[in-house]
């Protein structure tokens, strides 16, 4: 009898893995089990992909991103060679539909496969297979739940949840608006809540909203918003989502506490401020700061966050409500000098931010920069052309180079090895003892109790241990983890299983970073 076997590909396997990859699971759920059972699950950074266990007829699923391709297309060829019917999907194979096809893929699938997943097996079974489908943008309510399990809760720190895709903002630096629109699209309530109360009955006590904007309808979003038919639609996302929270606060488990993504203007809306704190138990934040200076929140066609001492107390603000953050700072934006990537340092380190990562400017597939830099690298040799962006990228199809770096562009006026340089400079500045312990003394750690410091403290070495690079939406690990990540991420399994709230408690007067 076939199998469908789903693998999340990756460069190495560790044995254990950080979050949970919400995608195998959600396929898993369209899968329909009259074809052969419950599918078969390998997640890489767990589990390598072993072609022994594909057989001539098996049907295997390969999910893959801009980082991850490389793997995946190993993947691919492995299974290709064990005689079985590989369909490739995810953001990549959906930016670049044909390239998975020529590395040997039977069909490829565009946009969400939530849907469409039973017709393409369907289809590999009655041997009709396309070579090329479209699942477009899944609505909300028709997203398929996750298949929670078939997972080994033993070897995840966090479970993963979606509660909206999409996202209303159009960064220059971002794939996700071009490939799940700008329309946020709302997940059922019922299957948020009973995904979540599955994964705290499975032992989890922390769980990340894998959302790319978490706050997609703010006050502060709703107030800009220029279309009157947007404007509307966000208002009605806003009160869907208070309702989510209210709903989550009463049938949701009480302990699971959780991580996201979302803006800094969120800090117009009190009131959501407080129900992610008090009834969606949120502690912890990604905020996309980018750059403290107008400049370099031009370059990312972001000009709508807080600039400068605005945005240290934006950050200030969030973290009197109770949310750690943890502040991404892009290194290497076209208007970037090496002072002002020293002064990118200095505001991280007097923001009191509880977390910080500073990774450096890269042009993903898909994105408005992408498109705009192969324009202006396919015309640089054209007589009179103007190009859009001083910054170059490196060549095309950067991610299929084995010998590429983290750096796919040169910088008009930074040396790449100086980047590099100054972006590790602000990585060990920020995790240094010193200015660890200096954050446990100052500002929001400081109403942490001595364990929680502690804690917090050991958070911060293992971050830095973990995500050398920083976390990004379409970002895998490169790299294999060091004995100190690979020991922490073990222990840090084992204690969240048991540890509870170590989070800041909201506080409402300034604070004092002095």
């Amino acid at each position: 009898m076939s199998k469908v076997i789903l693998v999340n590909p990756a460069n190495a396997s560790v044995g254990y893995s950080v979050i949970t990859p919400r995608w195998l699971f959600v396929i898993a759920g369209a899968t329909p089990q009259e074809f052969a059972g419950d599918p078969v699950i390998i997640d890489e950074p767990v589990k390598a992909f072993d072609a022994d266990q594909v057989s001539p007829g098996d049907i295997v699923g390969v999910g893959i991103h801009t980082a991850n391709c490389r793997p995946g297309y190993r993947v691919v060829r492995e299974a290709k060679q064990r005689g079985a019917t590989v369909i490739v999907g995810g953001i990549h194979a959906t930016i670049f539909p044909e390239e998975p096809l020529e590395m040997g893929a039977d069909a490829v699938v565009k946009g969400n496969a939530d849907i469409i997943w039973r017709k393409i097996l369907e289809d590999a079974h009655l041997g009709r297979l396309q070579r090329v489908y479209d699942g477009g943008r899944v609505p909300g309510e028709l997203m398929a739940k996750a298949r929670w399990d078939l997972l080994d809760p033993s070897k995840y720190l966090m479970g993963c949840i979606q509660t909206v895709a999409g996202c209303p903002e159009n960064c220059s630096f971002c794939s996700v608006w071009v490939t799940d629109g700008r329309t946020p699209r709302l997940h059922l309530n019922d299957q948020i809540i009973e995904e979540a109360n599955e994964l705290y009955a499975l032992g989890f006590r922390y769980v990340f909203f894998s959302d790319d904007n978490f706050t997609p309808a703010t006050l502060g979003r709703i107030a800009r918003e220029t279309s009157p038919g947007t404007r509307a639609n966000l208002e009605r996302v806003r009160e869907d989502r208070l309702k989510l929270f209210d709903e989550y606060d009463r049938r949701g488990p009480p302990a699971l506490y959780s991580f996201t993504q979302m803006t800094a203007e969120c800090i117009s809306d009190d009131e959501y401020l407080d129900a992610m704190y008090n009834k969606m138990r949120l502690r912890g934040a990604l905020i996309g700061v980018e750059s403290f200076s107008e400049e370099g929140l031009k370059d990312a066609n972001k000009t709508w966050n807080p600039v400068g001492q605005k945005m240290v107390e934006a950050i200030q603000k969030i973290q009197n409500h109770g949310i750690m953050v943890l502040a991404s700072i892009i290194s290497g934006l076209e208007s970037d000098t090496l002072a002002t990537l020293r002064t990118m340092r200095q505001f991280a380190n007097a923001s009191g931010t509880a977390f910080a990562q500073f990774p450096l400017y890269s042009v993903y597939p898909g994105t408005k920069d992408y498109h705009e830099m192969m324009r202006d690298w396919k015309n640089r040799d054209r007589a009179g052309y103007v190009p859009k962006h001083a910054v170059q990228i490196v060549r095309d199809k950067f991610w299929l180079d084995y010998d590429h770096t983290d750096v796919a562009v040169k910088h008009p006026t930074i040396a790449t090895e100086d980047l590099m340089k100054e972006a590790q400079e602000s990585w060990s500045t920020f995790y240094g003892l010193k200015e660890i312990i200096a954050r446990t003394r100052y500002g929001p750690m400081s109403s942490l109790p001595l364990s929680s410091k502690v804690f917090y403290a050991v958070a911060c070495l293992v971050f830095a241990s973990l995500y050398p690079g920083g976390i990004a939406a379409d970002n895998v690990r490169k790299t294999k983890l060091g004995l100190f990540a690979r020991l922490s991420v073990r222990a840090a399994i084992r204690i969240t299983r048991r540890r509870y709230d170590w989070g800041i408690r909201p506080r409402r007067e300034a604070i004092d970073l002095a």
